[in-house]
């Protein structure tokens, strides 16, 4: 069932309303609102879907070829942020059925701007107009490709493209390698290169054959070592674009590098929310923040040479094809490092991914206004790993007035757009850093107090393809309407209202069932009539049907080409009567890990980007000095361990949180075992158990790369 959310807290005079309209994304990238209502969605491995607001239809109307990162090579230097990266409608949407995609060549080394049209409501691939190659490279761990697309009034398209540099081999400070051989850590190359789209947010107005340049870009066409199509320069890794359509001021989030400290080598990493009021240089990779510099480093000694000027930042990078003089850079709109702002202290602290929203603009003839009159002319700003919303105040000016937070508890908010009706449209990513499928779209409006119903639907016996509503009520005991919906293909029909529904024949992929009260509140069940499984499933043999502690288990995996792949995996599950399937921490410390923003890298027991909880606790169970180590990595953060993704220091946790949640992850790994390496053999269960009753039962699982886990339960002796 999709449910509510309404959050009511200190953060906002009022709560806000959160449904949930569709989900089981997999790494959602950007979302588009079309006249009709319809979303559009473009996801990082490139398929394009539809979502109907209304019904909560998702529908699958294109596959883009894309070079991406896949499960099944996971580890691979190539191609990690590659994909299908943006998505827009076109203006004229309604007529011309066009829409503009950004996405990383399945063949060629360079992302690629195109306009495609939809014919019959599919993504027609032989449409495809090419308006727009940024050539980039996808070697050595090169990151940052950016890719949020966005029109503004005129007709201009604005295109944000990320610094395609390594940034793990530079200490966290500016990537300024200038050696041979080195050009994927040198953004000498990219964002500070006039001569270069990358590190950027470009601006042209599309034509029916290609397109012109505006009028007051950066550089005007024709000037030497420039690209005419430059607005912006001196970008990281800008996320997401925002215009505001009554000022035609650009806003975006700019993800900035991982340094802890200043020192000799430059100043900590920031994150930045820009505003751009006309074409400039902000900066990267010369200065960051409020204008901090960077000095030009050698690399070959380490040492810090000329600090850069930010009135007239020179680009000395050898590998650099435009002008060595560049434009005055321009400071940040806000910045915040890992730990707490000094400038903006509300912005709290932690893992950080700026992004920025729409500007709210009060209007009391629209159906809902998210925030009150008094926030009006407010930006909308997020954090993909903080999880919150904040509003920043602007006065007549377009300067920052107050910065208050309104909203928090989002899962990786990936995107953010504005209805012509006032509600806006929140897309998550999902738990993940990669290979999510629980991506979403919710959308957010103000509270009222009125509550969708509540909706359960059951499976007739014998009756096949037969469905009743189990249970309907409306907290305010109005009258509820129940409409099914049948997916077939890329179209929904709606079947009837009622208590019931059979579904016709042998079709149909999705039936769904919606509750909907007088105040348009609704309550959306899913049905699936088909496997839609993506990879293929793991099977799962076992020699013997219960398990003593200390005793040993057979068992053989089927369904997986490399055996080496195979990771099986035992757990004792207490006789509590609550187990659903995953493994759980204590309430107290979800809780607080929950509040201190672990749970943006690492999950209990599904990948992310840091390690799972549990492999945490299998790699350190008998360790004696475990507990005291992971202390320390708490409040120092780092690199190395599990990968190159750095995990910043806990600066918030108090002493007594780190010891509860530490001894409880630990704890995980007292029932729990695995053996690597091997499709058959056999699982020694653990001889001391905490809690170990009569009722008990073990949960094995075996689960590989790009496979479907199997899960099989048996009873504890």
């Amino acid at each position: 069932m999709f449910g509510v959310l309404l959050l009511t807290s200190s953060l906002h005079a009022a709560p806000l309303r959160f449904d949930t309209i569709a989900e089981n994304f997999l790494d959602p990238m950007e979302l588009s609102i079309a006249s009709d209502g319809s979303i559009f969605v473009i996801e990082r491995e490139g398929r394009l879907l539809r979502v109907n607001p209304d019904t909560g239809g998702t529908f699958v109307i294109g596959q883009v070829p894309v070079t991406a990162l896949h499960e099944s090579d996971s580890k691979t230097p190539y191609a990690r942020e590659d994909g299908g990266l943006g998505i827009t409608v076109a203006p004229d949407f309604a007529t011309s059925q066009q829409l503009y995609i950004y996405y990383s060549h399945p063949t060629e080394m360079l992302n690629r701007l195109s306009r495609f049209t939809l014919k019959g409501g599919l993504l027609d691939l032989s449409s495809e107009q090419a308006l727009l190659d940024v050539h980039t490279d996808r070697r050595d761990r090169v990151c940052h490709h950016g890719g949020s697309l966005t029109f503004d009034p005129a007709g201009n398209l604005y295109l944000s493209t990320g610094d395609n540099t390594n940034p793990f081999e530079s200490g966290g400070k500016a990537p300024l390698d200038d050696r041979d051989k080195r050009e994927h850590c040198d953004a000498m190359r990219s964002a500070g290169n006039t001569n270069d789209l990358r590190g950027k947010v470009l601006r042209i107005h599309p034509t029916k054959d290609g397109y012109d340049i505006p009028a007051d870009n950066l550089f005007k066409p024709g000037t030497e070592k420039t690209r005419p199509e430059i607005y912006v320069m001196g970008c990281r890794n800008p996320f997401r674009l925002s215009l505001d359509p009554k000022t035609g001021i650009i806003y975006w989030g700019e993800v900035g590098p991982d340094s802890r400290n200043a020192d000799d080598k430059g100043p900590m990493g920031y994150d930045e929310v820009n505003q751009a009021k006309q074409a400039g240089n902000f900066g990267w990779p010369f200065v960051i923040a409020d204008n901090k510099p960077y000095p030009i480093v050698d690399f070959d000694t380490r040492k810090p040479g000329e600090i850069t000027d930010p009135a007239a930042p020179r680009n000395p990078g050898h590998r650099n094809t435009g002008l060595e003089v560049l434009p005055p850079a321009q400071k940040a709109f806000v910045w915040y490092p890992y730990g707490d702002s000094t400038e903006f202290p509300v912005m709290g602290s932690g893992g950080r991914n700026a992004m920025a929203g729409p500007v709210f603009y009060f209007d009391a003839k629209r159906k809902w206004n998210l925030l009150p009159s008094e926030d009006d002319h407010s930006l909308i700003t997020y954090d993909w790993m903080r999880g919150k919303l904040w509003k920043a105040k602007l006065d007549q000016n377009e300067q920052l007035s107050t910065l208050e937070p309104f909203a928090e508890g989002l899962r990786h908010p990936m995107d953010l757009e504005l209805a012509p009706d006032g509600s806006y449209w929140l897309l998550e990513y999902g738990s993940n850093w990669y290979f999510n499928r629980d991506g979403r779209v919710r959308r957010i409006r103000p509270g009222t107090g009125n509550q969708s119903p509540i909706l359960e639907v059951e499976a007739v016996p014998d009756q096949p393809r037969t469905w009743r509503v189990k249970s309907a009520t409306d907290p305010e005991n109005e009258k509820i309407t129940v409409q099914w919906w049948l997916t077939v293909g890329t179209a929904e029909h709606q079947l009837g209202t009622g208590s019931s529904i059979t579904v016709p024949g042998n079709t149909g992929s999705e039936l769904r069932a919606v509750a909907i009260d007088p105040a348009d509140n609704r309550t959306i069940v899913r049905i699936p009539l088909q496997d839609t499984n993506q990879l293929p499933q793991l099977e799962l043999e076992l020699a013997g049907n219960k398990l003593a502690p200390g005793a040993s288990l057979g068992f053989k995996v089927k369904g997986l080409a490399d055996p080496a792949q195979a990771v099986v995996r035992l757990r004792y599950i207490a006789p509590a009567g609550h187990d659903a399937g995953t493994v759980e921490l204590p309430t107290p410390v979800e809780h607080t890990l929950t509040t201190r923003l672990c749970f943006s890298c690492h999950q209990t027991d599904a990948k992310s980007i840091g390690p799972r909880y549990t492999d945490v606790a299998l790699r350190y169970k008998g360790n004696d000095a475990a507990l005291e180590t992971l202390k320390q990595k708490l409040k120092t953060g780092g690199a190395g361990t599990w990968g190159e993704i750095p995990m910043p220091p806990q600066l918030t946790i108090t002493d007594e949180e780190a010891d509860a949640a530490l001894r409880a992850i630990l704890a995980l790994g007292e029932v729990l075992v695995e053996t690597t390496g091997s499709a058959e053999g056999t699982i020694t269960a653990p001889e001391n158990l905490p809690g170990h009753e009569p009722g008990g039962a073990w949960e094995v699982t075996a689960e590989a790369p790009a496979h479907q886990t199997a899960r099989l339960r048996i009873p504890a002796e």
